[in-house]
């Protein structure tokens, strides 16, 4: 029995009119209860007072008659009298109510509802940071690409500005025709730029690369680019020292990630020595 139980219990402990066996149960039960000890002694209280509180009724004479005329034709019989026990049996704790049940059931499910309303707001929320995340990476790459863009126009700035930069003429072979380009470097630093016009657009699994073939010697890999719609580019690069005189500047198509040697078509050129 739980603490609700032996509360029901009370009221009928009270008045002595309880089942034995219910009776030491919470006998047992009111040791360490004194909640319950406290409420059976107002229950006491208050029965005793009752008592005492109806006042005395003496009978009437007729009743008095036809009460001991009930006895004397009892008393007479040879049956023994069947006591009735004034003990009131707990045949059975109450069960909860349907409403009850209902509540809880209700309760339940308003908690379930709620930790899902709960997981659903935090797996949104993760995927809204994810999806912030993700735009705030591709903004730094852009500003990186951009800044980086930047550097690489001052640096070619600065060289064609240079008093000490030299030039060589790129002209086109007869794949491309109406191309050309300039090629300027600094004999000092090495640091190159190139600057193409009339390219023809490639390919998206296509792109151009540099060749630096100094003479008789195997070309040597520059820079892999591409151009805009106009055939433009302006890249910066470094020139191999081997390259520094006596050397052909060409530029291929290749795959988008570059060759290890020339593999497709010349379109631009310098000169050979």
């Amino acid at each position: 029995m739980n603490h609700t139980d032996y509360q029901q219990l009370l009221a009928a402990y009270a008045l002595e009119a309880i089942d034995p066996s219910d009776g030491r149960a919470l006998g047992e039960h009111l040791v360490g209860c004194p909640e319950c000890r406290a409420e059976l002694s107002d229950l006491r209280e208050a029965a005793g007072l009752l008592a005492h509180g109806v006042p005395p009724q003496t009978p009437s004479p007729s009743v008095r008659d036809r009460i001991l005329s009930a006895v004397r034709a009892e008393s007479s019989r040879s049956e023994p009298i069947e006591r009735q026990s004034n003990v009131v049996p707990l045949a059975q704790r109450r069960k909860p109510a349907w409403s009850t049940q209902l509540l809880r059931i209700a309760a339940v499910l308003i908690l379930v509802a709620a930790a899902f309303v709960l997981v659903s707001m935090i797996l949104i929320a993760q995927h809204k940071i994810a999806e912030l995340t993700a735009e705030v990476e591709a903004q730094k790459s852009e500003l990186n690409r951009e800044h980086e863009a930047r550097l690489q126009d001052q640096k070619a700035l600065a060289l064609l500005a240079s008093r000490d930069a030299r030039m060589i003429q790129l002209t086109g072979t007869p794949t491309a025709k109406d191309s050309s380009a300039m090629f300027v470097f600094d004999p000092k630093s090495h640091s190159a730029v190139l600057l193409t016009q009339g390219l023809p657009v490639t390919p998206a699994d296509k792109a151009y690369e540099v060749w630096f073939i100094p003479k008789g010697k195997a070309p040597m890999r520059g820079k892999v680019f591409t151009v805009d719609p106009a055939g433009h580019a302006m890249i910066t690069d470094q020139m191999p020292a081997e390259a520094m005189t006596d050397a052909v500047i060409a530029i291929t198509m290749e795959p988008k990630a570059g060759s290890d040697a020339p593999t497709g078509a010349i379109y631009l050129a310098s000169p050979a020595s």
